[in-house]
């Protein structure tokens, strides 16, 4: 009787073992998204399409071009402009971000619209997600040096390097836009044969709050229209070289108008900052790309709420990256008995294996201008994050001693910089915080 138990258990294990084989469930992998390509157009035919009404795709149709100005310092919102061989034009996005210069893409048209907004012509209602594809990055284009009088409405979009000009002296003394009213202003840009044009700057700019250099020289920006008026959009202020002597003979490009008054100190805890991942503004602060295209920016973490400062080279993983170096720099502090820094700063996925990515340094003749025109001496006595911090671990600098770094019995001003660097596969994010300087 054991042996005959023993061998119907085991007939009714194979059995709930069929039973449980045969109702296994075998899930079909989610079918991969494929956008079509369908029939493929230049942005110069794209652009003879318009015949003065505006016109919706449906059908198949796909441009391929590269992305010569995009968001990144605040002066164009949801305004990418694209460029090929034949001509460029504007992308009006539904949404912010998610294009940058130098991305090589293709516009899949359909659901878009070509019109005509106020006498620029722009592909609106574009979708990142289902009307761009990524060819590839880092694919910069070079500008087209024109002449002012080349302007037209046949350059629309255009990247262009002008030579040769300078702002109206009526301009002179003025910042590019009212950074304190985030509102936007003109500036007018001439040459020295009495051509002019319209520098226009979004008080968002995070170079809003910086004087509009007073020489002659050259200046690269995409070309816009408003109207009858042409406009320039500069995509950062490193790209305006206005250093030489004017038209006039006067000199106006070498010196520098920084009017930041002294402070007695600093308390710095970003509470200012209003929205999330986006370039730091604060007309007594200065956020400096002196490569690169990137900038300081102001971060809203979701969990706590805290406000703080990041940088970060991070393209994608594995994505090399040409060298981006930014700097905040303090205004400038009055020198007290026993000056002394404090601040927090943090890493998050550490790459850097030669570069330092966070350094700190000083400065007693900084003029709020070319930062290589300066001495700066680092400061090295504190504690700083490295590879083996823990992502976004918050690290305290101890109180830093600033007398061994200013010149005996000095009595004057000094600037603090924090400086951020990567390059090729280091891209290593910091975040700063809480600085305080006594």
């Amino acid at each position: 009787m054991k042996g005959i138990f023993q061998t119907v258990l085991v007939a009714l294990a194979g059995i709930t073992f069929l039973a449980t084989s045969s109702c296994k469930r075998e899930y079909d992998s989610p079918p991969e998204r494929i956008i079509p390509i369908g029939q493929i157009l230049t942005i110069d035919s794209l652009r003879s399409l318009h015949q003065g009404e505006s016109v919706r795709f449906d059908d198949d149709f796909s441009v391929y071009a590269t992305v010569t100005a995009d968001e990144a310092s605040g002066n164009l919102y949801r305004n990418i402009h694209i460029e090929d061989a034949t001509g460029a034009i504007v992308l009006r996005l539904n949404n912010p971000g998610g294009l940058y210069e130098g991305d090589s893409v293709r516009v899949y048209l359909p659901g878009t619209v070509l019109s005509v907004f106020q006498g620029m012509m722009q592909l609106d209602s574009v979708s990142v997600d289902n009307n761009i594809i990524k060819q590839a990055t880092q694919r910069f284009r070079q500008p087209t040096t024109l002449a002012l009088s080349e302007i037209n409405p046949q350059t629309q979009s255009k990247l262009i390097r002008l030579e040769n000009v300078e702002f109206a002296a009526s301009e002179l003394g003025n910042t590019y836009a009212d950074a304190i009213n985030q509102s936007s202003q003109n500036r007018i840009l001439t040459d020295c044969n009495g051509n002019s044009i319209i520098v226009r700057t979004s008080g968002f700019a995070n170079f809003a709050n910086q004087q509009i250099p007073g020489g002659n020289g050259s200046l690269i920006a995409v070309v816009g229209q408003f109207n009858n008026d042409m406009q320039l959009f500069i995509r950062r202020a490193s790209e305006v070289n206005l250093t030489g002597e004017r038209c006039d003979g006067s000199s106006g490009g070498g010196d520098c108008d920084y009017n930041v008054s002294p402070v007695q100190g600093v308390v710095q805890d970003f509470n200012d900052v209003t929205s999330d991942n986006t370039d730091y503004l604060n007309p007594q602060w200065l956020n400096i790309n002196e490569q690169g295209n990137r900038f300081w920016r102001g971060r809203i973490s979701t969990q706590s709420g805290q406000k703080y400062l990041r940088a970060t080279g991070f393209a994608g993983q594995g994505v090399s990256v040409p060298p981006t170096e930014i700097w905040f720099i303090t205004p400038p502090v009055q020198t007290s008995a026993g000056p002394a820094m404090y601040f927090e700063s943090a890493q998050a996925f550490w790459t850097h294996s030669t570069d330092d990515p966070f350094r700190v340094f000083i400065s007693t003749d900084y003029d709020g201008c070319e930062i290589s025109d300066a001495n700066w001496t680092e400061i090295t006595n504190f504690t700083k994050p490295s590879s083996s911090s823990g992502n976004y671990q918050w690290i305290q600098s101890g109180t830093i001693n600033l007398t061994p770094y200013l010149p005996q019995g000095y009595d004057g001003t000094y600037h603090v910089g924090f400086m951020y660097y990567s390059e090729g596969t280091q891209t290593t994010t910091i975040d700063i915080d809480n600085i305080n300087i006594q």
